[in-house]
C-alpha cells in the first residue's frame, strides 16, 4: 500500500504547497472539496479554489509557517469558490525544509469541524 493510498482513505484534507503557495500534493478529500482532479490542483494556489477576500486565515497561517519555520495549529474559516460554501477546519500546518534547513514549503492537514462550530 502506498502512502497516497493511505492518505486518500482518510476523511481529512492532506496537502503540501511550495514556497509560493502552489499545491504540490492534494489527497482525495482536497480534490473533492475543490471539485477538481489532482492534475488541476498541483501548480495552482488557493486563489483558484477559495474566496481569499473572506478566507484570509489561509494566507495568514501559510505565511506564519513560511516566515517562522514553526508549525501552527488553528481554526480556519474558508469559503470554497466552487460551491460558495463556508467551511470551518481545524488545521495543522508545518514547514517543509531542504537539507540546509531552509523553508521550501509547507504540509498540512485540515479536519472539517463545520458541524461543531
Amino acid at each position: 500500500m502506498t502512502p497516497e493510498t493511505i492518505l486518500d482513505t482518510l476523511d481529512i484534507a492532506v496537502y503540501s504547497k511550495d514556497r509560493q503557495g502552489r499545491y504540490t500534493y492534494a489527497n482525495r478529500m482536497v480534490q473533492e472539496i475543490f471539485g477538481a482532479p489532482l492534475d488541476e490542483i498541483v501548480g495552482h494556489d488557493d486563489s483558484e479554489f477559495f474566496d481569499l477576500e473572506v478566507s484570509n486565515d489561509l494566507k495568514v497561517n501559510d505565511e506564519a509557517v513560511m516566515t517562522s519555520g514553526q508549525a501552527v495549529a488553528r481554526e480556519e474559516r474558508d469559503v470554497v469558490k466552487e460551491t460558495g460554501e463556508e467551511r470551518v477546519y481545524w488545521t495543522i500546518k508545518a514547514p517543509l525544509t531542504d537539507g540546509a534547513g531552509n523553508v521550501v514549503g509547507l504540509c498540512g492537514i485540515s479536519l472539517d469541524i463545520t458541524d461543531r462550530s
